[in-house]
């Protein structure tokens, strides 16, 4: 069954060359920052026209430095990049103005926003090579950081572990 959810296409890139064997990279056009889960919707096209009325809202810049392994360093499917410096709050107030001009709102377990980038997933079983290799790309991230021109924003539906922009709003 599709989810969808509220993001800011998010291309990261300078991460990738600190990924470990074992992790598959997320494509491209699939990285994302979720901003607000919706889960399952009955009319995706309701929240594509709420969507619309995002097209006030400024665009900005965030910074990405280093890599965290999500959802848990002790179950690390994903390796993520993560906003820098004030960031993390930046995209807390960014999100607050997203639900209030679109009433969209987050569904289910997500209401606990944790910005992040996933760039890479494996579907291997936690080892202690994993966890080895995990902490040593984490640790040489932190030397590492990406820009991202948040200048959009959009409607992803994600299914059998595939992630498309469905509709989008340019920022103003």
């Amino acid at each position: 069954m599709a989810t969808y959810l509220v993001g800011i296409p998010a291309p990261l890139r300078r991460f990738d060359p600190l990924i470990p064997p074992g992790y598959e990279l997320i494509p491209l056009g699939e990285r994302h920052l979720t901003l607000i889960y919706l889960g399952h919707l009955e009319d995706p096209r309701e929240a594509a026209t709420r969507l619309e009325r995002a097209a006030s809202l400024s665009s900005f810049k965030l910074c990405f430095r280093g890599l965290e392994p999500f959802p848990s360093p002790l179950k690390p499917r994903h390796l993520a990049a993560v906003p820098a410096g004030e960031g993390r709050e930046l995209l807390e107030a960014f999100r607050r103005e997203v639900e209030e001009v679109t009433g969209l709102s987050p569904r289910d377990k997500y209401h606990v926003f944790r910005p992040h980038v996933s760039v890479a997933r494996t579907r291997l079983k936690p080892t202690p090579e994993l966890f080895r290799a995990v902490e040593k790309a984490v640790r040489r991230s932190r030397a590492v950081a990406e820009e991202l021109a948040v200048r959009r924003l959009s409607l992803f539906k994600a299914e059998s572990g595939r992630v498309v922009e469905v509709a989008s709003v340019n920022l103003a």
